[in-house]
């Protein structure tokens, strides 16, 4: 499978080398990702061609530029200033190249048509095309938060945000199709949970990937459910996302170790999964409402390793 506009390919565009790139395990012949692009000395000027594919490209601008030209077919059809925090929409079947003159920083999400009309079929509507007029930008917050979401992952060392990731690339392909999709026509969608058998393969899969975790194509698969309706389902009979479910599962871990060791909580954080010691402590306080040290202070007593 030739692989879309995003990465490494993405960055010959831009003149950049391995970009920062995350990538969904969705587990079909499509992908979604995000790119970050971040060229920091004026006079940039034309970015290269893309090669053309069925999807779109939507740049969330993390600065503003003073003018952002944009050509499609060989057409100039665009030429005005950018806003921080904006969207813009492109059609990579329509040969996409924009000229820039002012230092820029933003996050490009691939999202492939096949990934909308698969959602599509899911929810029995029939538009997998997002209207949008080129040039235009669309000043969206969820966009802007789900984009910003992203950046820590893209950043971590630790690679261990696999089901995070999937979930809002996920929630990013919704959004677009709830709110941008050209003749949208839904019906209303099924209100069903997993069933038993589901839920507890579910649950087997996460706690045996509990540090190293998983991405969220691999527990769809075991449940027999595209990612998309996994976790509606998973939602309907838990009541919570399989990332929260999974953070609960870490900080459950973390609480055993700190009861049988006096390891520092940097390394309590590592081996119950978190990507760092800041990150375990904002869970563990999201979960038990006080930090992981005050909660260690007050355990009563140590207890025998668990076997």
């Amino acid at each position: 499978m030739k692989r879309g506009a995003y990465g490494d390919r993405l960055g010959e565009t831009f003149r950049l080398r391995q970009p920062p790139t995350l990538v969904s395990s969705s587990g079909q012949p499509w992908r979604l990702a995000v790119t970050e692009m971040r060229y920091e000395v004026p006079g940039f000027g034309f970015t290269d061609p893309v090669v053309a594919e069925d999807a779109f490209l939507l740049s969330l601008e993390l600065h503003g530029l003073r003018k952002l030209e944009l050509w499609l077919d060989g057409r100039s059809v665009a030429n005005q200033p950018v806003l921080a925090g904006g969207t813009n929409f492109f059609d990579l079947a329509r040969n996409p190249v924009a000229h820039m003159l002012d230092p820029f920083h933003a996050l490009l999400f691939y999202i492939p048509r096949a990934a909308l009309t698969e959602l599509c079929d899911e929810l029995g509507t029939t538009s997998g095309n997002l209207r949008h007029q080129p040039g235009m930008q669309a000043m969206d917050p969820v966009i802007e938060q789900l984009g910003r979401a992203l950046l820590p992952p893209l950043h971590a060392e630790q690679q261990t945000n696999a089901l995070f990731v999937d979930h809002v690339l996920l929630a990013m392909r919704s959004h677009l199709l709830i709110h941008y999709a050209d003749g949208l026509r839904p019906r209303t969608p099924r209100r069903c949970g997993l069933a038993p058998w589901q839920e507890r393969r579910a649950k087997e899969v996460m706690r045996a990937s509990v540090v190293e975790g998983i991405a969220l194509a691999a527990l769809a698969q075991a449940c027999g459910l595209s990612p998309s309706a996994f976790v509606h389902a998973f939602r309907q009979s838990t009541g919570s996302t399989p990332h929260q479910w999974l953070m609960l599962l870490r900080t459950e871990l973390a609480m055993q170790l700190m009861r049988e060791s006096d390891q520092p909580l940097a390394a309590i954080a590592r081996q119950a999964g978190f990507a760092d010691q800041s990150h375990f402590t904002r869970v563990f306080m999201a979960k038990t409402g006080t930090t992981p040290g005050v909660w260690r202070k007050n355990i009563p007593c140590r207890r025998s390793p668990m076997r």
